[in-house]
């Protein structure tokens, strides 16, 4: 009895705890190792930190074959890495660059809603802390689409902005591209630290429609391409735009911000992983007062990379099915040598 208690141990043990491993790989010690790579950030005077969140597209309720796991699955990985996002970089501002929802436009009013109370659930905001929430095309429409009205308007209704700590120091505005482009503003210093475009569609990005309506400013921060670089505009001749791309070995991007400085705009890549790119993260930004009387201004920019889920989704899949395996070649065996004894 105690052999028989012993092997059916071994047998179903050794799948247990591969399995267990792979699960608590997957839904926490990745993030962790993960989040130790990350880039650190100089405190170089008085800096702000911003976190960037860009394109989570909160899966819906009517493209999704499997749509409840689908939603399960793609908002658990969204509030695992936002908050491990917040606990390594610990900014005080959060920036939401549009595209949070991925059928704000299809949906109905139950359906906008509930993934509203979802997105709140997944993206909680401390207290004390600043938000600031701008929409993209899956919000209210205007790529493809005509722009609507009722869903601008229920954005902006529910999204509300909190810049109590910011509005003293910064003259925030938001654009929107698809349409005629004038500047909202957010807030307006009177002497701000630094004139900041939200844009969700790109400023600097050829193909987009465009105009001069941030030339005027010190940083453009964009996103809706999926995908992740650094633009430098310089405001003199030749007024080229150079290009650099940010990957997961880049280090912490440094640059003087100001009017006799390039504009700088930086495109923050997506945090979901349903949006058919190979990379995601949160965008990490850093804005500093330098130690030389504060007349110059720095940013800090980084990417918090996020591990692979699809990679993650085939861990499952191989310890679900080395399990099975390992399961019937030791019964396997067993039988066998039973039959050869009798």
């Amino acid at each position: 009895m105690r052999q028989s208690s012993s092997r059916r141990a071994f047998i179903y043990g050794i799948p247990a705890l591969v399995l267990a491993f792979v699960i608590l790989w997957n839904e926490s010690w990745s993030y962790w190792w993960l989040s130790r790579q990350w880039p650190e950030h100089e405190e170089n005077g008085r800096c702000d930190r911003i976190l960037i969140v860009a394109d989570p597209q909160l899966i819906g309720y009517k493209n999704e074959k499997f749509g409840e796991i689908s939603r399960w699955d793609s908002d658990r990985y969204l509030a695992t890495g936002y908050s491990y996002a917040k606990w390594r970089f610990l900014p005080t501002t959060v920036m939401f660059l549009g595209d949070l929802f991925d059928e704000g436009i299809e949906s109905n009013d139950d359906e906008w809603y509930e993934t509203y109370e979802r997105f709140i659930g997944i993206y909680p905001i401390d207290r004390g802390d600043n938000a600031i929430y701008i929409a993209g095309d899956n919000d209210i429409g205007g790529e493809s689409e005509l722009i609507s009205e009722s869903r601008r308007n229920q954005f902006y209704n529910y999204f509300r902005n909190n810049v109590s700590d910011l509005k003293d120091r910064y003259s925030i505005s938001e654009t929107y591209l698809f349409e005629n482009p004038i500047l909202k503003h957010i807030t307006k210093a009177q002497v701000p630290v630094a004139k900041i475009m939200l844009t969700h569609v790109p400023y600097l990005v050829e193909g987009y429609k465009h105009s001069d309506v941030g030339q005027k400013m010190d940083l453009i921060l964009s996103a809706h391409d999926h995908t992740t670089g650094i633009y430098e505009y310089q405001r003199s001749a030749p007024r080229a735009v150079l290009f650099t791309r940010v990957s997961d070995v880049s280090p912490t991007y440094f640059k003087n911000i100001g009017q006799n400085e390039p504009l700088i705009e930086l495109q923050t890549p997506t945090c979901s992983y349903r949006m058919g790119v190979y990379s995601m993260g949160y965008g990490a930004l850093s804005i500093c007062r330098l130690n030389d009387d504060y007349r110059s201004v720095q940013v800090q920019y980084s990417v918090l990379w996020l591990p692979s889920r699809f990679a993650q989704l085939f861990l499952y899949i191989f310890s679900l099915i080395f399990s099975a395996f390992w399961i019937i070649f030791q019964k396997r065996c067993r039988t066998r040598r039973y039959s050869w004894m009798l």
